[in-house]
């Protein structure tokens, strides 16, 4: 079973649109920041760290995708599971669940890549193979 990690947060109200259910994106965004979560409790050093030390700036979105399953508003607590689901190359499939107590509220699958500065167009990034040791620690 692969290495899970839970984020948990209460649902603000300028989480909601004006029905007062969670705003799609949102939930996007919480991925996005249990997507480093994840990273954090598997002991992988700050992206700003990882780029002052090996110039690896993070772990790029190139692919999203959600599921939304039931309502949630605000005030509500939930908590996000995420876990790497397939390690490749230089990519990996990183996937999360949203829930309110038992219920699923939204599932989502994220294909992102380690990526560093390209040395010949410091405007754009390329992605790197993924660090052994840091696919080590979130095994």
């Amino acid at each position: 079973m692969a290495r899970r990690n839970v984020y948990r947060m209460r649902i603000a109200f300028s989480d909601c649109d004006p029905a007062q259910i969670v705003f799609f994106a949102n939930y996007f965004k919480w991925f996005d920041t249990s997507s480093r979560e994840f990273f954090t409790a598997c002991g992988v050093p700050s992206w700003r760290d990882t780029t002052a030390e090996r110039g690896i700036i993070g772990t790029p979105l190139v692919d999203a995708q959600a599921s939304f399953r039931n309502s949630a508003t605000y005030g509500e607590d939930i908590e996000i599971e995420s876990w790497i689901e397939e390690w490749r190359g230089k990519s990996f499939v990183m996937r999360h669940v949203a829930r309110r107590g038992d219920t699923v509220l939204c599932e989502g699958r994220e294909v992102r890549v380690f990526a560093m500065q390209d040395p010949e167009n410091p405007l754009r990034i390329r992605a790197v193979p993924i660090p052994e040791d840091i696919r080590a620690a979130c095994a």
